[in-house]
């Protein structure tokens, strides 16, 4: 069982869109938090069961462009297969992303939507290093 991110994240208020801040030591914690914020973006990580898995292998020419089809990714899930995910196994090597998420079957009878994302955008995306270790800032359309 893989255990919570040790990163934090807040949400950031936008003109028509929703936006997430991730703080995080290292850059595995800071895309487990970053598919965490997603997630509770869209509903409550806690009302997830966890019992799909699904793995991911990602390659991108810089960081930024890598979070953004992270999220990417689970959003695909979200509007092709109703996923979401609540827990988060990620790799990160150099600019290569491998990576376990669980999750469940979004259930409107279960799961409270809390925000409908639209679409991850690169508009203030922003991946840079920290005092603590790594921040992220990702806005989403919604």
């Amino acid at each position: 069982m893989t255990e919570k991110p040790r990163g934090s994240f807040e949400f950031i208020d936008h003109t028509a869109d929703a936006g997430i801040r991730v703080q995080a030591p290292t850059l595995k914690d800071l895309f487990e938090t970053a598919g965490l914020a997603f997630t509770e973006l869209v509903t409550s990580a806690d009302s997830l069961d966890c019992r799909v898995e699904r793995e991911f292998k990602l390659q991108e020419d810089d960081l930024e462009t890598l979070l953004v089809s992270w999220l990417q990714e689970l959003l695909y899930l979200l509007d092709t297969e109703d996923l979401m995910f609540g827990r988060f196994q990620v790799k990160i090597h150099e600019l290569s992303l491998e990576a376990t998420a669980w999750g469940d079957v979004f259930d409107p009878n279960i799961h409270t939507m809390k925000t409908e994302i639209k679409a991850v955008t690169y508009h203030q995306l922003e991946v840079a290093r920290s005092d603590q270790g790594w921040q992220a800032q990702v806005i989403f359309d919604i």
